[in-house]
């Protein structure tokens, strides 16, 4: 059955039932936190979730003492029949850390810190999903290719004949349209503020009632402001993107 379209398929497997409904509630209130579409599945043995045939799961949330099962191995097999089910590994237990590289995972939860990490495991989970380009290949107006990490992209200006690319290293003034690099970039981490602007709330100090206040390696004070028509989606998006990744 295909995914349902901007819904998160998230699946549980522990053998202890009251650590699954504390593990949903917790989330099903985050996922409501930050305004995002989440749909859980419940899984008490190994056996319901490899027989699983329903939506397939972006993501599971699996424990790695599962009765006389051993969530590792569980693991091994999920990597082979669902390669594109991210695993999260849950226990009680540190000394499982070094024994989980053995498998295709995403992240290694001590339980009782459940809480405290949740923003940064869906996080990680929606960027993965999103699987955006590592590098951007632009050509500048100076007919020279440049490669840029979108992670060191302060923010985009619109310009007359393409586009202004601030970074934490240097400028570049590119010949490629401010619409032709936007989708290329990550979604939760980019925001458009202004018809002339995009900002990456990585290098975001402070929002502002009108405009955005960005780190500067040099100390020097940076602004991109923020236009009426888009002020109500970016602040959002800022919330959304503080939730995870603060």
């Amino acid at each position: 059955m295909e995914s349902r379209e901007g819904i998160l398929i998230i699946g549980i497997c522990d053998d202890d039932k009251s650590w699954v409904q504390t593990c949903k509630n917790t989330l099903m209130k985050f996922a409501a936190f930050i305004n995002i579409d989440m749909e859980i599945k419940c899984f008490y043995t190994s056996k319901e979730l490899l027989d699983y045939q329903d939506i397939p799961l972006d993501a599971v949330f699996l424990d790695i003492e599962l009765g006389r099962q051993n969530g590792i191995m569980i693991a091994k097999k999920l990597n082979r029949i669902r390669p594109n089910c991210r695993i999260i590994y849950m226990t009680n237990y540190l000394h499982y850390a070094t024994e989980i590289y053995n498998t295709e995972h995403i992240w290694f939860v001590v339980k009782k810190q459940f809480r405290d990490k949740i923003g940064e495991i869906i996080n990680r989970i929606l960027h993965d999903l999103e699987n955006k380009t590592v590098h951007l290949v632009l050509k500048t107006v100076n007919n020279e290719i440049i490669s840029v990490i979108p992670s060191d992209i302060c923010y985009l200006e619109r310009e007359k004949r393409g586009t202004r690319v601030v970074t934490v290293w240097d400028e570049y003034h590119v010949k490629e349209r401010f619409v032709e690099i936007i989708p290329q970039l990550s979604e939760l981490d980019f925001s458009q503020c202004h018809s002339s602007y995009v900002v990456n709330f990585r290098h975001v100090k402070e929002l502002q009632r009108d405009m955005y206040i960005l780190y500067d390696e040099s100390e020097k004070e940076q602004t991109v402001q923020i236009s009426r028509r888009f002020v109500q989606k970016t602040r959002e998006d800022f919330l959304k993107w503080s939730a995870l990744f603060v």
